[in-house]
């Protein structure tokens, strides 16, 4: 509920800064405090010296991480304060700290050099960082075709998803995604509950800003569905099923397009972009 509320953070921060100070580690409200911090990016600078002593609990440390490359360059400061991040001994955690650093240090060629070995050096292939490599777009290039044999053999839904995105962000063909996206929106306009895979087919939809008829005749049929989009109980299931109602309609929102057009809602964050100034991407979360 906070995150689309970003042009207000210099009014909200106070509170969550409080919080997360009040709360630490073990804090109910911390972890979904620092993904609402994460998704804000550099207007969430202002609260960086709370984040930080949170490097030191392997509870938080992943999250403040991600907060921090998110943040890019504007959290440089916080670069020293990393030599005390504690992580648990687990796949995927080790190439972190370092890449963060090379993050906010600006150095985007280490940076990019880092993530595409922790994705060549994954002990499970489908464990690799693939979501970052994504973020390098046309600059992954290298590792393409080592996404696309990962992605050909895996069988696990959250790396096939990872992996249909990322070769979208390097090559910029939306086909051979959209067709894989296809395979977690349909089942649900059929009456499936696999929600979670679900929302991030939506939210990889989004990001591509391109979406196939079938998908289109799909959430036109979900949207028209009085059932209640979650499998959790009470406030809840109240919470997740709005989620995917947005989701559903920002995804509605860009009809098909052919290679050569531009989405109506790609157009409208372009024009956001320029508007405000904030460089060239623009992250849009449900």
């Amino acid at each position: 509920m906070l995150i689309p509320l970003r042009a207000n953070a210099h009014v909200l921060l106070p509170a969550m800064r409080w919080a997360i100070r009040d709360g630490g580690p073990q804090g109910d409200a911390t972890h979904s405090f620092l993904a609402v911090l994460e998704a804000w990016g550099e207007d969430a600078l202002p609260a960086l010296p709370d984040r930080l002593p949170l490097l030191a609990d392997t509870r938080t440390s992943v999250d403040v991480l991600g907060v921090l490359r998110a943040m890019g360059p504007a959290a440089a400061s916080a670069e020293p304060a990393l030599s005390t991040c504690q992580l648990l001994d687990h796949l995927g955690n080790h190439w972190s700290v370092t890449s963060t650093a090379a993050c906010i240090r600006g150095d985007r060629a280490a940076a990019l050099r880092l993530v595409g070995d922790a994705v060549m050096t994954a002990q499970v292939p489908e464990h690799g960082p693939f979501s970052s490599l994504a973020e390098f777009g046309r600059d992954a290039a290298p590792y393409a075709e080592w996404v696309r044999s990962i992605h050909e053999s895996s069988t696990q839904w959250w790396a096939r998803l990872s992996t249909a995105v990322t070769p979208w962000s390097i090559t910029g063909q939306a086909d051979p995604a959209v067709q894989v996206l296809e395979e977690y929106v349909l089942p649900v306009a059929d009456g499936d509950d696999s929600f979670g895979s679900f929302r991030e087919a939506l939210r990889g939809l989004i990001r591509i800003d391109e979406i196939s008829p079938v998908i289109r005749d799909a959430l036109l049929t979900v949207r028209e569905s009085e059932r209640r989009l979650s499998q959790r109980d009470g406030y809840e299931a109240i919470l997740q099923d709005e989620e995917l109602r947005r989701l559903i309609e920002q995804v509605l929102a860009c009809p098909h397009a052919s290679p050569s057009e531009t989405c109506r809602c790609s157009r409208r964050l372009d024009a956001e972009v320029r508007e405000r100034g904030r460089g060239e991407d623009l992250a849009v979360e449900g």
